[in-house]
């Protein structure tokens, strides 16, 4: 059972580490989450990556409010890798659990996973199910796969996010917390590291609420998304089947597809390389999610031809 108070002057149970650069906004709601959250005996370290919208000002009263409150102030952006490893380095509890600043917790997540870690001696983290809400496309739930394979996750990231993760401190700070290199799916490379350690233990209701938003995000952004996959390939291909080594070399040829900056006849290229080289599912998401691309950008590459014409003519 949870206690009804944190304890006073003592060490936390579980250390939450939320990142944060200019959505303060986004941050106030994932604050309260925490805060709202039936296992009370925690301390949230919250770490600015230098923020300069307001964000300052709001952390510097927090800990007057709620004494579990740490804050942190980066000198220079670290990332996020590198912002959640600072919050690693400075927590106190036994557990750790992250949570973007985009992201929200229910109230009974770091209570059901902790219940779900005391019988698994061998667990040394635990993932959860996850609701992903759009103002477009409403809400949809996704769960973690439960006794994930360490191929299996080598494959695709079948236990989800940061957010849903709560691990512990030990084995984190035993394979080096995030890597602060990888410009994308660190989450993914931190599973597979942890996976390594022992086992993960999943909670099979959604205990994570993802808010889909136009901000910037580092799945909007395809040069970091295939900067990361490249290097968490090489990473860790020593430990992937000949199956999976091809699946990650396809999905970075349908990545290098979806990239605007390229011209179109390689773009095309690529998505033929990624198509050819995976399995028929897979293909047919490539297909979906980056041909819809390809003729928009031929579409408006073709206008700006035609409009620099008439301007020559006239």
């Amino acid at each position: 059972m949870s206690s009804s108070h944190p304890e006073r002057g003592g060490r936390p149970l579980v250390s939450v580490v939320l990142p944060t650069r200019n959505r303060l906004e986004l941050l106030r709601r994932a604050v309260n989450s925490v805060r709202a959250q039936s296992e009370r005996r925690f301390e949230l370290i919250v770490v600015d990556d230098v923020s300069t919208d307001g964000t300052h000002a709001y952390l510097e009263k927090l800990p007057t409010v709620d004494e579990r409150i740490r804050v942190v102030r980066n000198a220079v952006p670290l990332g996020g890798g590198g912002a959640r490893n600072e919050g690693v380095r400075l927590s106190r509890g036994d557990w750790i659990a992250f949570l973007d600043d985009d992201d929200e917790w229910m109230p009974s997540k770091l209570e059901r996973q902790l219940q779900a870690l005391r019988p698994n001696p061998t667990a040394v983290a635990c993932s959860c199910g996850f609701i992903v809400r759009s103002a477009l496309r409403g809400s949809r739930v996704i769960a973690a796969q439960r006794n994930a394979t360490l191929q299996q996750l080598l494959t695709y990231n079948c236990l989800g996010g940061a957010s849903v993760c709560i691990c512990s401190r030990e084995a984190l700070r035993s394979v080096g917390a995030f890597d602060a290199k990888l410009k994308s799916v660190q989450d993914l490379d931190l599973w597979v590291r942890l996976r390594q350690r022992g086992n993960v233990a999943v909670c099979p209701e959604p205990l994570v609420v993802h808010h889909a938003h136009t901000g910037p995000r580092i799945t909007t952004n395809s040069q970091s998304q295939y900067m990361g996959v490249r290097r968490f390939y090489f990473k860790h291909r020593t430990l992937m089947n000949s199956a999976t080594r091809g699946h990650w070399i396809s999905y970075s040829c349908y990545v290098m597809s979806t990239q605007a900056t390229r011209r179109l006849r390689r773009r095309l290229r690529f998505l033929a390389m990624a198509l050819l080289n995976s399995s028929p599912r897979h293909a047919l998401t490539f297909a979906r999610r980056s041909a819809p691309r390809l003729v928009r950008d031929a579409f408006f590459r073709g206008l700006a031809l035609c409009r620099l014409r008439v301007l020559a003519g006239g």
